[in-house]
């Protein structure tokens, strides 16, 4: 018997980290989903809906494009892992190698509003920019630097959530300056409002958390971080503070790092949500 639809999009959102923009663009133009509608016609989703939207994020998660996900629904087969989250790292690549900005932006966009943030992150924006970054070629500073400026732009003009928890994020030691923009995007995704501080200085945040008047604050881990920075810090961060990127693991193992830390915010979100709650 089928379940009663009783979930809105925003909840939809926060059960599956899809954002809202993603779910009605996999509806109104791929047919993948059918919510049903309350009198006023907002959407509202039932156990079924979150089940086949799993069943969807499973096949992207293997690199099946979304135009492709409606046939493997109901006719499963094996299928080349990895392959749609190649093309679309090289399309960016090429793109980026032409200085084609206009391309490369109309393809951020597209990929943005087709696939969850997580996913998209990781499987695409990710390598992409540790591909520009090996380029060698007499112009790979400029390909590099004016792809990646568009990046900003184009993420960053993303970022228009209006509701939800407001995250502070910030980045410390020696990572990719786009780091927490990148986060900042990922949590929009997650339907949390975020407020980049850029390349943080801990100790200043005593003085500045209660005008920044934030749930939580995530502070991306670079590095070249000493034991002694983080036991002369261990006092400043909030209540609410969170950890994420590869290198918490290696400070956690140090036992450097005594706060929940994972790699991404999605994986915080998942894996510490009695604590993350505001996501």
């Amino acid at each position: 018997m089928a379940s009663e639809p009783q979930y809105p999009i925003r909840e939809v959102s926060r059960l599956t980290g899809i954002n809202p923009v993603t779910l009605r663009a996999w509806q109104r133009r791929y047919g993948l989903l059918k919510p049903a509608r309350t009198d006023k016609g907002h959407r509202l989703y039932s156990d079924e809906d979150i089940a086949l939207i799993r069943q969807i994020l499973h096949w992207l998660e293997q690199g099946v494009s979304i135009g492709q996900v409606k046939g493997l629904l109901n006719n499963p087969q094996p299928v080349e892992e990895g392959s749609n989250w190649e093309q679309a790292r090289l399309r960016l690549l090429t793109a980026a190698g032409d200085l084609n900005l206009g391309r490369l932006e109309a393809e951020l966009v597209e990929l943005a509003s087709l696939y969850p943030a997580e996913l998209l992150l990781r499987h695409v924006i990710e390598p992409w920019l540790a591909a520009l970054a090996r380029l060698e070629r007499p112009d790979s500073q400029l390909i590099e630097q004016s792809a990646t400026a568009l990046l900003a732009r184009v993420f960053t003009q993303l970022l228009t959530i209006k509701t939800g928890p407001r995250i502070a994020v910030a980045r410390v030691g020696q990572g990719h300056g786009l780091s927490s923009l990148l986060t900042c995007f990922e949590l929009q995704g997650l339907e949390c409002r975020s407020l980049e501080l850029g390349l943080l200085e801990p100790l200043q945040l005593p003085l500045a958390v209660e005008r920044l008047k934030c749930d939580a604050l995530v502070v991306v881990l670079g590095g070249g971080l000493p034991q002694s920075w983080f036991a002369e810090r261990v006092q400043c961060w909030p209540e609410h503070s969170f950890f994420i990127g590869e290198l918490g693991r290696v400070y956690a193992e140090q036992g450097w790092l005594t706060r929940p830390h994972e790699n991404t915010v999605s994986e915080l979100a998942r894996k510490h949500d009695a604590t993350f709650g505001v996501v």
